[in-house]
């Protein structure tokens, strides 16, 4: 069995980007995607060079934290006018029935995140090894990274996850929102080692996680702050270790898969 093990949002901040360093150092993180819009992409970026050898690194295409490398005026249906982006509560709020709650804008979204991809290529010196999404999305947004792909020749991490070929689980149920209690019970090991997932049998799973040392800025950018350290507790585990060596389970990156996965 091959196991592609996911985790989301590096660059957010300082802490998330150490925490997910530590899980592939220690662990079994093998795939995560750069926010090339923050501040510290350049900075995160010199922290994890020492280790693409060993994993994909993607971009997570975000346009709803922190703020946006074009300026507001070019893309004003996507940020207020300190340039920094609507929030996904904000975005929401602006989808009616009206607008068939897609109010995104093609081309100004499309602009945005083409900037973040040449951001991503000119620090990291190559092109993602894949495209994730971040966050907020509607039928918009997914037809502007299909195309981005496409002109990219890149892997869209969706279509790996909605493959016949990848067996996912369609509910993090291990997942814990809200308080800071609440978050801190989030339990991810418990969800892989009962294999609450039905991942155990498949020829090639899939599993996303939100892995990261908590800092201040993450509970200011985020819903999801505090369950990030449960999350790489449980991908630093010993335990997981000896499940993955008990089942024969190879962990992959999105490099190891095939043409079957490539923009159409």
């Amino acid at each position: 069995m091959r196991l592609l093990v996911q985790s989301d949002d590096f660059g957010i901040t300082p802490g998330v980007s150490a925490g997910i360093i530590y899980g592939i150092r220690h662990g079994i993180i093998r795939n995560t995607g750069l926010f090339a819009n923050m501040p510290d992409a350049e900075e995160s970026v010199e922290m994890i060079r020492p280790y693409l050898d060993r994993i994909a690194f993607g971009i997570d295409l975000n346009a709803s934290a922190g703020p946006s490398l074009l300026p507001h005026e070019k893309i004003p249906h996507l940020t207020h006018e300190d340039g920094t982006f609507l929030t996904s509560r904000e975005n929401r709020a602006l989808d009616t029935e009206e607008n068939g709650f897609d109010h995104v804008s093609y081309d100004e979204t499309y602009a945005e995140f083409d900037a973040q991809i040449r951001r991503f290529t000119g620090i990291v010196g190559k092109k993602p090894d894949y495209l994730h999404r971040h966050a907020y999305m509607t039928k918009t947004t997914d037809r502007i990274i299909h195309d981005l792909a496409l002109k990219y020749g890149i892997i869209d991490s969706q279509d790996v996850m909605d493959s016949e070929l990848i067996k996912m689980p369609r509910k993090m149920d291990w997942m814990r929102f809200g308080s800071a209690d609440a978050q801190l019970e989030n339990n991810l090991e418990a969800f892989i080692l009962e294999d609450k997932g039905g991942l155990l049998g498949a020829d090639t799973a899939m599993l996303v996680a939100h892995c990261g040392f908590a800092d201040v800025r993450i509970t200011q950018l985020s819903s999801y702050n505090l369950l990030r350290l449960t999350d790489l507790e449980a991908m630093i585990s010993e335990r997981t270790a000896q499940w993955i060596r008990d089942n024969n389970i190879e962990l992959i990156t999105y490099k190891d898969l095939d043409e079957r996965f490539m923009p159409q």
